[in-house]
């Protein structure tokens, strides 16, 4: 996989951190995970933060996090205070506290049974956020806008191109270029449209990323929710889809049907919301590994996906 992690020069790293504090820095390592940011933990005053740095070309700055820190964090929603965000020679950074925990992906399967219960609260209690002070669907802005008309239009948008000189670029090339197959990909993205009656236009506060390394916990409780890069407005079950894409051994979207349903939260259509959300997160997928050249996590996202409609023959997309 070609990585598209910023490189940080060492005596930039440093010079950034000795403006934003006082104290002497301590402790600085490299903390590795994540496909996108280039992360670092570090200590000053007996205290743990952390930075992070992506390209400008991933088109976000970490100023929405802040954002969304300071109009959503709860006791219910643990998300780390943002202290201080900026550009620096390219690249956008954030300094935030660092919470307690580790992530659901290092959890023992004894442990993430113990925080599964944690983890489904958390997500209910982002749902349960009220947006209506903001307008708009699909990703926000470093505002808290939707940066789409409808929820509809921003999912229908991932087939479309994009400008040169964003992350992606003008990613149409990789049909060419790469092994992203142009004929499996727009099947998958007609199944998508299929179902895309089926959804409503609600308007939720969706994660975007929500569980795997994105969520800390310690002692059977979440302690953090982090990255809200992808951040929207939309419907929630979008982040039930998320959850549930990669296998776990576990039935999360059953689980999550139930806990709903049980709250009195109406699920109208939910197999078919579950299936087209799927189908846009392997679409994205798909897409990402292409870019990044990682051919057996593409290959594995391909088999999700095609395992997705195989229980429907006449709809099938072998």
């Amino acid at each position: 996989m070609q990585s598209i992690k910023p490189v940080v020069d060492r005596a930039r790293l440093l010079g950034l951190l000795a403006e934003a504090f006082e104290q002497p820095i301590q402790h600085l390592a490299l903390v590795g995970g994540g496909l996108v940011a280039q992360t670092y933990s570090f200590w000053a005053a007996g205290v743990p933060y952390i930075l992070r740095f992506v390209t400008e070309s991933i088109e976000v700055s970490y100023q929405k996090e802040a954002f969304i820190h300071a109009a959503f964090a709860s006791p219910a929603i643990p998300i780390p205070p943002i202290l201080k965000v900026g550009r620096t020679g390219g690249l956008f950074y954030a300094i935030s506290r660092k919470l307690p925990g580790r992530g659901l992906q290092s959890l023992s399967r004894v442990e993430y049974a113990k925080t599964l219960p944690g983890v489904m609260e958390t997500l209910y209690a982002i749902h349960q956020v009220d947006v209506r002070g903001w307008r708009g669907y699909g990703w926000l802005d470093d505002h808290g806008t939707g940066m789409f008309a409808s929820w509809r239009a921003f999912l229908a948008k991932i087939i479309k191109e994009e400008r040169a000189d964003g992350f992606y670029g003008e990613w149409h090339t990789l049909f060419k270029t790469s092994f992203l197959e142009r004929d499996f990909f727009e099947t998958v993205y007609q199944h998508m449209l299929d179902r895309l009656d089926h959804c409503p236009e609600d308007r939720h506060l969706v994660h975007g990323g929500y569980g795997y390394n994105n969520v800390l916990a310690r002692e059977g409780c979440v302690t953090a929710v982090l990255d809200w890069i992808d951040a929207m407005y939309g419907d929630f079950v979008y982040d039930i889809a998320y959850i549930d894409f990669w296998p776990s051994g576990i039935d999360l979207a059953e689980r999550f049907r139930r806990l709903y349903q049980a709250r009195g939260v109406g699920l109208s259509h939910y197999q078919e919301r579950l299936a087209c959300y799927k189908a846009y997160i392997g679409l994205d997928a798909l897409r990402f590994f292409a870019k990044t050249d990682d051919y057996a996590a593409y290959q594995a996202a391909r088999q999700i996906l095609q395992g997705l409609f195989d229980t429907d023959p006449s709809r099938g997309i072998l």
